[in-house]
């Protein structure tokens, strides 16, 4: 039986490292900007881009990825040796923290990056195929945010049909509902006055409040508000 000790490191780890948002402080250090009120209103790699400047990108989904992503996974695994399920939660809770920071008022990014990180440790082969799905679906219909939920509601069939470990769809589908809930909940409340029902459809398949994707990310500090 795992030590409980153990166990409870990991996880507090997991979900402290998570809630590091570098996004946020490149923005702060760079520019002055809280990336909670600007653009996307999102403090993840994606509004660092249209907010900081596309260098920052790379250092900050690096971080998210290797860092955020994997670390948690490979300390469960290899530095205290604990058991699938536990390197899933781990990585679970990364991602969780990536969205909801303790350290933002439980405000954060969209958790893509550290979700690819967990993956690259635990689900290569589900990785790829999201990354097929996708980009491929992008490519044909120019709508990212639409295919990468899609990419994600595979990830569970897929290790079904592979007749992967328990944990390993447990843990796709964990990232799923993580990544469904926030897109419903987002960062802030509705500020676009968009009706509830267009505004969750708008929010769960495009990823944000309204249809038009230029003027959502061009949003000034008062309009994020």
């Amino acid at each position: 039986m795992d030590d409980p000790i153990k166990i409870g490191l990991v996880l507090a780890y997991a979900y402290l490292l998570g809630s590091v948002n570098a996004a946020y402080v490149v923005g702060r250090v760079v520019k002055g900007v809280d990336l909670r009120t600007v653009g996307s209103q999102n403090a993840g790699a994606s509004n660092v881009w249209q907010q900081v400047g596309r260098f920052w990108l790379f250092p900050v989904g690096a971080f998210d990825m290797f860092v955020k992503g994997m670390t948690p996974v490979y300390l469960a695994r290899y530095g205290l040796g604990l058991e699938l399920e536990w390197q899933a939660a781990a990585g679970l809770l990364a991602i969780a923290g990536h969205n909801w920071s303790v350290f933002l008022g439980f405000q954060g990014g969209r958790g893509i990056a550290p979700t690819v990180g967990v993956l690259i440790a635990m689900a290569r082969l589900e990785l790829a195929m999201f990354i097929i799905i996708a980009t491929m679906g992008w490519r044909l219909t120019g709508s990212s945010a639409v295919w990468v939920l899609i990419g994600l509601a595979s990830l569970p069939l897929w290790g079904v049909l592979w007749e992967r470990p328990g944990a390993i769809v447990a843990l796709t589908g964990g990232i799923l509902v993580i990544t469904v809930v926030k897109r419903l909940a987002a960062n802030s409340p509705n500020a676009s006055g968009t009706p509830t029902a267009q505004l969750m459809c708008n929010r769960l398949l495009y990823d944000r409040d309204i249809a038009d994707h230029e003027q959502w990310v061009t949003q000034s500090g008062e309009g994020a508000r």
